[in-house]
């Protein structure tokens, strides 16, 4: 007895064929587990050269930003400050925190740091630019 004759059997396994096909197409190539996720290291701002500028002005304001400040990461007694605020802010935005320093190089005082901190980059900066 020849199956594939009878027409109903021919439309069973073509449609079984179509259902395996969908199947294996959806499931599609599996991943290798040994391949660990690519990391993409976070891209420091464009203006951390503004850094030293930036705790420069703060200091000269008497702001408590611009004093150096204790980083646990870094060897020396806990609680008594290791770190320059430009170090600070450097290692804060090659993390990928942006101080963004070239606006806050604009703030007038100490008390609205934060204001032009939020500020955007491109309209920031002309105040001080010349002591760059």
């Amino acid at each position: 007895m020849k199956f594939y004759q009878y027409p109903a059997f021919a439309e069973m396994l073509t449609k079984l064929f179509s259902i395996v096909t969908v199947a294996v197409l959806l499931t599609g190539c599996p991943s290798n587990p040994n391949i660990p996720d690519p990391v993409v290291p976070p891209v420091p701002p464009p203006d951390t050269d503004w850094c030293i500028t930036m705790c420069d002005h703060l200091s000269k304001m008497g702001c408590e930003e611009g004093e150096p400040v204790y980083n646990n990461d870094l060897p020396g007694p806990e609680g008594i400050p290791n770190q320059s605020c430009s170090d600070n802010c450097t290692e804060l935005q090659d993390r990928g925190f942006f101080v963004n320093p070239k606006c806050v190089v604009d703030a007038p005082s100490c008390e609205v740091i934060e204001d032009y901190r939020l500020l955007e980059p491109d309209s920031c900066g002309l105040t001080n630019q010349g002591s760059l």
